[in-house]
């Protein structure tokens, strides 16, 4: 399995209809994980311009994300396989370093 970011040109589409899009692409991975391959739909970002968003999928391979992505019948611009990384935290905001 592998983490994928998928891009969005939506223009014009509030918060409102982009929660339905992200409804409509979980319950698609849903079903196609429930026949063949797991696809897990872990969230989004909406970019409230009204003109972009991006998905995040934890899924086996490209074609996965396009076939689930399709099926929900959400647009997409582009797939990225990407891997995700984090910093260390050594310290919270507004805490000094060394307390």
């Amino acid at each position: 399995m592998a983490i994928f970011l998928v891009f969005r040109q939506m223009h014009g589409i509030t918060r409102d209809q982009y929660a339905a899009a992200q409804q409509a692409v979980a319950d698609a991975a849903g079903e196609v994980s429930s026949r063949s391959r797991a696809v897990r739909y872990l969230g989004g970002f909406f970019v409230p311009d009204g003109k972009r968003a991006i998905c995040i999928f934890d899924a086996p391979s490209t074609t996965d994300i396009i076939a689930v992505n399709e099926q929900a019948g959400v647009p997409f611009s582009e797939v990225f396989r990407a891997i995700e990384m984090r910093p260390r935290i050594t310290a919270y905001w507004g805490q000094a370093e060394h307390e």
